[in-house]
């Protein structure tokens, strides 16, 4: 099959037939209309092949074979629609939200999105998005690519757990520039805007294709919202620090004095 993106831009999709369930689970929530029929331009080409022994496919990006099977062609198929969204700016980012606002944690893969957003879940917040924040560059109010969050096991397998739920736009209220180190407790501080937008512009997908749009988006999250930048410990403990940090407005270093 083929996805168009909205910036008219096409993805073709091949797997076997008894790969496709699979392959509609993974389908972007949005941004990447299905189509049967042959596409052109195409920009991107996914092949899918079964694994005889029934474990992870093997996916070919391009025609080149790529590591990690159904996460990696999930990936895939999310960055090239993330990246051509015409009204809203991605950046890469988990989206929890407590109250009426919500806490960004920008990040690439790796950094511990998702743990954050199952300790937030855990702790009674609500998760939008472990991957993706949505963002209008006019207002700044984000909402969430939903999907199922994504757990790294110890055997290299990925648990997907339904976590993520769906929620009219919400303002940002804080930004959390921290990255996961287990030898440490919090030692985050808070940071001024023109960090916090730099912090933003790095982990937006399209902040080389839509310069303006990706500044106006992180500027427009930086004129109301609270940051901080640092690390982290565990998610169970530093969830608790970042949320109480959101209640008050920015105002509980905590985790700076710890």
């Amino acid at each position: 099959c083929w996805g168009v993106a909205d910036d008219g831009d096409a993805i073709e999709l091949a797997a076997s037939g008894s790969l496709f369930d699979q392959l509609e689970k993974r389908w972007p929530p949005l941004g990447l209309t299905r189509q049967s029929q042959s596409c052109q331009p195409v920009e991107r080409r996914i092949t899918i092949v079964a694994d005889p022994s029934g474990g992870d496919p093997e996916v070919l990006v391009d025609g080149e074979s790529s590591w990690g099977g159904w996460a990696r062609a999930e990936s895939e198929m999310a960055l090239f629609t993330a990246e051509r969204l015409t009204d809203l700016v991605a950046v890469h980012a988990a989206v929890i939200v407590q109250g009426a606002m919500a806490l960004l944690v920008p990040g690439p893969s790796g950094v511990g999105k998702s743990s954050l957003c199952v300790a937030a879940h855990t702790a009674g917040a609500k998760v939008l998005a472990d991957e993706y924040a949505l963002v209008d560059p006019a207002t700044g109010l984000v909402s969430g690519w939903r999907r199922p969050v994504r757990v790294r096991r110890e055997d290299g397998g990925v648990d997907r757990l339904d976590l993520a739920v769906e929620s009219e736009p919400v303002p940002v209220g804080l930004v959390a520039l921290v990255k996961h180190d287990p030898t440490t407790a919090q030692t985050w501080a808070p940071i001024g805007g023109a960090e916090a937008v730099l912090g933003l512009l790095a982990n937006t997908v399209c902040a080389q294709s839509r310069p303006d749009e990706s500044l106006d988006a992180a500027l427009a999250i930086a004129r109301s919202a609270a940051a901080v930048s640092g690390t982290r410990g565990e998610a169970a403990h530093a969830i608790v620090e970042l949320l109480a940090t959101l209640d008050d407005g920015g105002r509980a270093w905590d985790g700076a004095d710890s």
